[in-house]
């Protein structure tokens, strides 16, 4: 998904999970009505096989986890299944553990498949532990069409009455399917599906559910919802994000949905917001930003000391400052973009910067917040070498009345 020659980048119109689009591949759907059905996705055997690979010792809620120690951490990961990867969205998990999300992944040499589409890792401190099922492959459900599954954004939710008397944890990952092209960076979103993991007593993360939240659609101005998502009170909030395919702007219009807490998987449930109120008709939803100073393909959006906080690059990521959007609700208005970090795209290098994602619910050093960015290079021979080269940067920016 990451090769391509470093000569071509400066024509690039679109980043997304680490992949630069430069030519989308032919639809199977060119034309007519998007498929209105919704396709039941299997969960297979990847739960009775679920182990974390090594196992660590309990988390200390209470002990603050610094960008230093994450970076620190990331630096001497050495796992047989997970040598670098994108993405990176968190939950914080009842324990204090951290479940992170992750995209395309580069796995040890020797592994086959050498990449695949999806890993979670388990975080205990500065210890690592990554989930394994069997077959030793994509954690994440594979879709019946036989698209990648790229996970956007998780959250963690209380487990409900009918869940397990065990169950800690419930962890929700919403997931964009992307049809591949013939080139490694040719590809088409087509819809989001989203997966549901219980954690038990032994602190596994297993999957629970999957199911197919949007029907399959080529369109490539269609919106992307759960480009992020947000726990509030009874409501997840899933974030869509839309290119409006102009010429010269790279960033995206940001949109929002909700779904009843109770239902976070029904598509049928969802309710968007078209500027004045919450109904049905998704035709009718409203951009809460604009594309010219827009946001990411993916972003982190969150509930940050009782306000709602987008993070994500200022324009889009082939930009170069990671930048916050704030909101007194789900559905703002959000003030301009404020530039807070300084995040090279790295498109003239060929060392790669994109997808900001904030980390809230970290404890971090005081009065600061927790961030990531997402990393590669252009050259894919490279990064199978030196697969480091793709592992996310942490930072910390001021937590004051600004965010």
């Amino acid at each position: 998904m990451f090769r391509r020659r470093l000569a071509l980048l400066p024509v690039v119109g679109l980043l997304l999970t680490g992949c630069l689009r430069l030519e989308a591949p032919t639809a199977e759907e060119p034309s007519g009505e998007p498929d209105s059905a919704l396709i039941e996705v299997s969960t297979g055997e990847a739960a009775a096989t679920a182990t974390l690979e090594p196992s660590c010792p309990p988390a200390d809620p209470s002990e603050p986890l610094t960008a230093d120690d994450l970076n620190e951490a990331m630096d001497e990961a050495d796992l047989r299944y997970w040598q670098s990867a994108d993405v990176g969205a968190s939950a914080v998990l009842a324990d204090g553990r951290v479940l992170w999300v992750w995209g395309d992944t580069i796995r040890k040499l020797g592994v086959q498949p050498r990449m695949v589409d999806n890993s979670i890792l388990v975080t205990s401190g500065t210890c690592i532990s990554q989930l394994v099922t069997e077959p030793k492959g994509p954690v994440l459900p594979p879709d019946p069409n036989g698209l990648s599954v790229w996970p956007m954004s998780v959250i963690r939710m209380e487990p409900g009455p009918e869940a397990a008397a065990d169950v800690t944890d419930v962890v929700v990952v919403y997931c964009t399917r992307v049809q591949r092209g013939d080139r490694m960076w040719d590809f088409i979103v087509r819809g989001i599906t989203v997966a549901v993991y219980e954690v038990g007593a032994d602190g596994v993360p297993r999957l629970a559910d999957a199911a197919q939240l949007t029907p399959d659609d080529p369109d490539l101005g269609a919106i992307h919802w759960g480009a992020a998502s947000v726990l509030d009170g009874d409501w997840v909030y899933l974030y869509g994000t839309r290119n409006t395919g102009e010429a010269f702007v790279y960033g995206h219009e940001l949109y929002v949905a909700r779904v009843p807490a109770t239902d976070p998987t029904s598509g049928a449930a969802m309710e968007y917001w078209d500027g004045a109120t919450w109904q049905d008709d998704r035709g009718r939803a409203a951009p809460l930003i604009g594309a010219v100073e827009g946001v990411s393909q993916m972003l982190s959006v969150d509930v940050v000391d009782g306000r709602f906080l987008a993070y994500s690059k200022l324009g889009g990521d082939p930009n170069d400052w990671a930048a916050i959007w704030t909101a007194d609700g789900p559905a703002g208005p959000f003030g301009p973009g404020r530039p807070v970090l300084e995040s090279p795209s790295g498109l003239d290098e060929g060392y790669l910067q994109y997808t900001p994602l904030a980390h809230p619910d970290i404890p971090t050093t005081p009065g600061n917040l927790l961030v990531s960015v997402s990393r590669n290079v252009s050259d894919y021979d490279l990064l199978l070498r030196r697969p480091d080269l793709g592992r996310p940067l942490f930072a910390e920016i001021p937590r004051g009345p600004g965010t």
